[in-house]
Order: C-alpha cells, then structure tokens, then sequence
C-alpha cells in the first residue's frame, strides 16, 4: 500500500523544518542500492524491495495509529462503514498479497510469479483509483494517500516491465553474464 520512502516524502514536504527527515534515510537507500546493482538484486530492483518492505512498516504503523477506524461503532451509519471498509481494505489485502509474492519471488525468480506480481501492482492500482473515487465523496483527508499508492505503484509497474535487469533476472536467468555489459567493472 503506502512504500516507507513514499510516507517519509509525505511527511518531509509537509513538514515545517528546513531540514528533510528522509535525507538521510534516501541518501543510505540509494547508497546500498547503488552498490549492489551488480547483484540480481540490486539498483532499482533492491530499492523495489527496500520500499515493499520498508510499506510493510509503514502499514503496520499507520493501522496501529488508527486501529479504531475500523471499528463499526465509531461511524455515523453502517452505510459509512462499509464505504470506508470498501475504501481502506482492498488496497491492504492486495499490498499484503504483494508483500507474499514479493518474497517468494526472491528466491523462486520464476517468470509466472513475476507476472502474478504485476497483476496485483495493477490490481492494487484499480483499488486505489476506486479508493480516490469513494474518498472524494466521503473521507477528502484520505485522498492525498491513495496518490501516494497510485503514483509509485504505477511506476513501479512500468519498470516490472520494461527493466532489463527484471528480464535477466527472472525470465532468462542469465543476469551473471549479462551484469558485464550492463554495468562493466571499472578498471
């Protein structure tokens, strides 16, 4: 759903200090990402990971902060409920189910589980543009937080499949020599 970098941008820019609170934490991801993208997983495809894990996080912290949102007792009318249950589930369900594939995709590396985790990239966008829909109408705060699921999600779709690497990778197997021409060691 939300990706730690994703909510930590959120926070930086809505902040009033002049200091970033994601510098750090942006320059240590690109670091360790650059550094490894001579690996299967690494550059862009570590960062992928770093976020899918880093939302796992941020999830679990923002459904602890507001646990009693989904408590039918604290809406006007069951109507309501079931609009805000609608909105906020489908994303969670598809991101945790995300999360799963994700991880079993580190160490299977099989092309139809690269698929099956596209689809749910896609159908998590869906949910989230649904979500925007019933959001607009019922709960305005909670609009700027679908585009932070819309936005990467949608970029990270693109780049599922358009990478070089993600074809090396998952669906030739052949990253060890391709990883030469891609990024030559430096004399």
């Amino acid at each position: 759903m939300l990706s730690f970098s994703n909510v930590a941008f959120w926070l930086a820019s809505s902040s009033s200090s002049t200091t970033a609170p994601t510098l750090p934490g942006g320059v240590l991801a690109w670091l360790i990402c650059y550094r490894a993208r001579r690996n299967p997983i690494g550059g862009w495809l570590l960062f992928f990971y770093w976020q899918l894990y880093g939302g796992l996080l941020m999830t679990a912290l923002f459904f602890s902060m507001n646990i009693q949102s989904y408590v039918p007792e604290n809406f006007d009318s069951s109507e309501k409920y079931f609009l805000f249950v609608s909105s906020a589930v489908p994303t969670l369900i598809l991101y945790l189910a995300q999360l799963v594939v994700g991880t079993m995709l580190l160490s299977v590396r099989t092309w139809d589980l690269l698929k099956l985790l596209r689809w749910l990239i896609a159908a998590e966008i869906v949910a989230a543009i649904v979500s925007t829909v019933i959001d607009v109408n019922f709960y305005p705060d909670n609009v700027g937080l679908n585009f932070l699921t819309i936005v990467p999600e949608s970029l990270w779709l693109g780049y599922l499949f358009y990478s070089v690497r993600v074809k090396h990778v998952f669906q030739t197997h052949d990253w060890d020599i391709a990883v030469n021409s891609i990024h030559p060691v430096k004399p």
